[in-house]
């Protein structure tokens, strides 16, 4: 029987990480659409620092999850 529960695990986990892709694409076009109405943004400018600042991110973000790998 432990074998039957294991497959339920893996395939809820399957439909969650499914799920959570999907989701990112809605947020990912809400913030998209939220931020092209914003005058601002549409300054090279404002397009630089954007990118500057999701960068760094990215790469914090990375790091950290890099740091808890090698625990």
């Amino acid at each position: 029987m432990p074998d039957d529960s294991m497959a339920t695990n893996k395939k809820l986990v399957l439909i969650a990480e499914l799920a959570l892709v999907l989701a990112g694409v809605f947020v990912f076009r809400g913030l998209w659409m939220l931020l092209d109405s914003v005058e601002f943004m549409h300054n090279p400018i404002a397009l630089w620092l954007s990118l500057f600042i999701g960068s760094a991110v990215t790469v914090w973000a990375l790091r950290c999850l890099m740091k808890q790998d090698g625990k």
